[in-house]
């Protein structure tokens, strides 16, 4: 009689740790959508409760799970005792037999469960988990909202996940080849977005085109076309002073339409006023913002005032999908000669690299690459036809690459071979 007994109650123990288990998983893994259709249906205004200290419940849920598992382990070991009359076997098959039947009842299958079939466990016992829940008394609320130094209750996240939590089941994903890692890795620049400032995603403002106020429209042509853009910032006395934000469409626009000789046209008409951002600003919040307002540039501030840099929202996409490359980008060598003696070199091949090939002696501090090398000596970004000479090589910018239309292309020769042919504009 009190081994069937000792087996009945080891098994009800079993039995009711397994629905605990369930209950717990499912209350985590229920979809926002069934839940509160359960809450607007009114019929169940325990679960009401439970949602609203959602927290309280969990725990209380997690402590009887503990609390059953171990009587049934000591139920199990009453068990033994009584077969074997023997502690040491007890223990040792109770400690083997006892460890598999908790993995299996107390932890993987009723987790798989309570994921499989969330309504189901919710709705069936959510009156279970209110009761058990109230046997505690006010322990679920002192353990899971202690109040902190100022008297008000902390927060916690019980029965959610954190985001650590889901950035290790990404991950998991990914590995396994759940979901593709490139989904895996839009996930993580999401959360990401939420801590990443503007100045991290901004182009420097010793990358930023500009024109000045007073410049004449055919300058202005020009350098949209040679640029490649068609938003460029407009200053007025120095770079810190952005009139605003000159478009390609509005000045073709009004050249056509107008009427007026290009002379008489002037740029200060027609631009549109600048957005000014702080260089703090989170970029998710900045992306909602451009987004729900069309806007597709903005100026970044420093902490002084000053022009830090600016931010389009190509920019701002491209930190969440991943760079946005051209299909035509391929992998070229960086010296290739051309058929009338010059050179078409990479604006990313070493200063040294250039010097060597002239026999040469480059030597500049500041810089490492060709592309550097003629920002410096221009003074500005330099745009397609943009030329330099340094120690008798000229370097002409003809090709642009990427979504930022930056000089990839430059073509070199030296005074012994003069090149007075025409350039095409290229963009590779």
């Amino acid at each position: 009689m009190v081994i069937v007994s000792l087996i009945f109650a080891t098994l009800l123990l079993l039995v009711v740790g397994y629905i605990l288990a369930a209950t717990e998983s499912a209350f985590t893994y229920i979809p926002h959508s069934e839940l509160n259709n359960l809450v607007e249906s009114g019929k169940r205004s325990r679960l009401n409760i439970i949602i609203a200290n959602i927290d309280q419940y969990m725990f209380s849920l997690r402590l009887w799970s503990a609390f059953v598992d171990t009587l049934a382990i000591l139920g199990f070991y009453s068990l033994m005792l009584v077969i074997s009359s023997s502690t040491v076997v007890a223990i040792l098959i109770t400690a083997v037999v006892m460890t598999c039947i908790s993995y299996v009842f107390f932890a993987y299958y009723p987790r798989r469960s309570g994921r499989a079939r969330p309504l189901h466990f919710v709705k069936n016992y959510a009156s279970l988990t209110y009761f058990l829940t109230k046997i505690l008394g006010p322990l679920p609320q002192a353990v899971v909202k202690p109040k902190d130094e100022s008297g008000q209750e902390a927060n916690s996240s019980a029965g959610y996940f954190t985001e650590e939590e889901i950035l290790e089941f990404v991950d998991r994903a990914s590995s396994q080849d759940v979901i593709e890692d490139d989904e895996a890795q839009m996930v993580q620049s999401i959360f990401e977005l939420g801590d990443t400032r503007i100045k991290s995603v901004m182009v420097p403002r010793t990358d930023m085109v500009t024109i000045d106020a007073d410049e004449t429209v055919d300058n202005a042509v020009n350098l949209f076309l040679r640029s490649g853009y068609s938003r460029i910032p407009v200053l007025g006395d120095d770079f810190d002073d952005i009139r605003g934000v000159l478009y390609f469409k509005d000045l073709m626009q009004n050249v056509v339409d107008s009427g007026m000789i290009q002379s008489e046209l002037n740029l200060e008409t027609l631009i549109r006023p600048g957005r000014f951002e702080p260089e703090s600003k989170k970029v998710l919040d900045l992306l909602r913002e451009m987004q729900r307002e069309s806007t597709h540039v903005a100026m970044v501030i420093d902490e002084y005032g000053g022009t830090a840099g600016l931010v389009t929202l190509e920019d701002l996409i491209e930190e969440l999908v991943g760079d946005i490359a051209d299909e035509y980008d391929n992998e070229k060598p960086e010296i290739k000669v051309q058929d009338d003696g010059t050179f078409k070199i990479s604006s990313r091949l070493s200063v040294e690299e250039l010097g060597e090939f002239f026999g040469e002696d480059l030597e500049e501090e500041d810089v490492d690459t060709v592309g550097g090398l003629m920002s410096k000596h221009l003074g500005r970004v330099p745009i397609v036809g943009s030329e330099i000479s340094v120690s008798g090589i000229h370097i002409r910018a003809i090709g642009t690459s990427g979504r930022r239309n930056q000089i990839a292309t430059l073509l070199v020769w030296t005074d012994e071979k003069e090149h007075t042919g025409s350039v095409a504009v290229d963009s590779e």
